[in-house]
């Protein structure tokens, strides 16, 4: 999922002509806290969000949006495979977890060689 949440953060920040440092001190954090988030190396938390929309002037709609639409896509898709996997006998079931697992395991691994 690409995470819409730091850029959002920074062009609200910067609507408001405010400084990382000044946005930090004004929520109760950090500057360096704030650049991480706005660069995609950390998500705030719900607290610090909250505070964010606040001081910002914005809404959670705004700077969360994209990233519910992804995850609503990819839960509607996990609820259609789920279906289909019902449909099967208990002992497919079994079969198609353990394969499942298998796989996940497998590109797993796979994610952290790339990242080596």
């Amino acid at each position: 999922m690409d995470n819409k949440i730091g850029d959002r953060i920074l062009e609200a920040r910067n609507r408001r002509n405010l400084t990382q440092e000044e946005l930090a001190e004004r929520v109760g954090s950090v500057a360096s806290y704030i650049s991480n988030i706005e660069r995609k190396n950390k998500l705030p938390s719900l607290t610090l969000l909250r505070k964010l929309v606040k001081e910002l002037d914005t809404s959670y709609d705004y700077l969360l949006m994209d990233d519910f639409e992804v995850d609503k896509q990819l839960e509607i898709r996990y609820k259609d495979i789920f279906k289909e996997i019902k449909k099967l006998d208990s002992k497919t079931q079994e079969e198609f977890f353990n394969v499942a697992t298998q796989l996940i395991k497998s590109f797993k691994s796979i994610e952290n060689e790339k990242n080596i």
